[in-house]
């Protein structure tokens, strides 16, 4: 019997994981290596462009993941209701997810604590620097160590997902 609460749990849950880490690596390996080649000006309506919007679609999906991600682990353990056996997941399985939520949980804070604080401070930065620069000019060392900060936290958030992945998928098949 296919147990559908499971499946739409780990649906929402693997579906919005791969959003978020997708939306980490775009940056980290398109984004912001190309952010850094444009002229001040371009650069400024770039992240004008994409800044919020990046944001939210970052914490939007990274909240759901880790919410869908917390009730599905309490569902297979059987914490909410007695689930099958066939779903019930063995003592190191359970132990291999729990450390998958650990860096999931790293990663979350990582996307706050850093991404979302440097996105939010060259929003700031750019909203305060006069529209008409030389596209000679250099950018200031402010946006450019903010810009640095979301590419490097980005990073991080990639890297710690990968681990709890490859965690997860090492519970999961104990």
């Amino acid at each position: 019997m296919t147990d559908i609460v499971f499946l739409a749990l780990l649906f929402v849950h693997i579906g919005t994981v791969v959003l978020w880490m997708g939306a980490s690596i775009l940056y980290v390996s398109v984004l912001g290596p190309s952010i850094t080649k444009l002229a001040p000006s371009s650069r400024a309506d770039l992240l004008k462009a994409i800044g919020s919007r990046y944001e939210r679609y970052l914490v939007s999906n990274a909240t759901i993941a880790l919410a869908a991600g917390l009730i599905l682990y309490a569902y297979v353990s059987g914490d909410i209701v007695k689930v099958s056996s066939s779903i019930a997941l063995s003592s190191s399985g359970m132990s291999w997810i729990m450390i998958g939520i650990i860096f999931g949980l790293i990663a979350y804070t990582i996307g706050i604590a850093i991404v979302i604080r440097a996105n939010r401070g060259l929003m700031k930065l750019i909203a305060q620097t006069p529209a008409e620069q030389p596209s000679s000019a250099t950018p200031p060392r402010a946006l450019v160590s903010l810009q640095r900060r979301v590419v490097m936290g980005s990073g991080l958030q990639a890297l710690f997902l990968l681990i709890a992945l490859l965690c997860m998928v090492v519970g999961a098949n104990i």
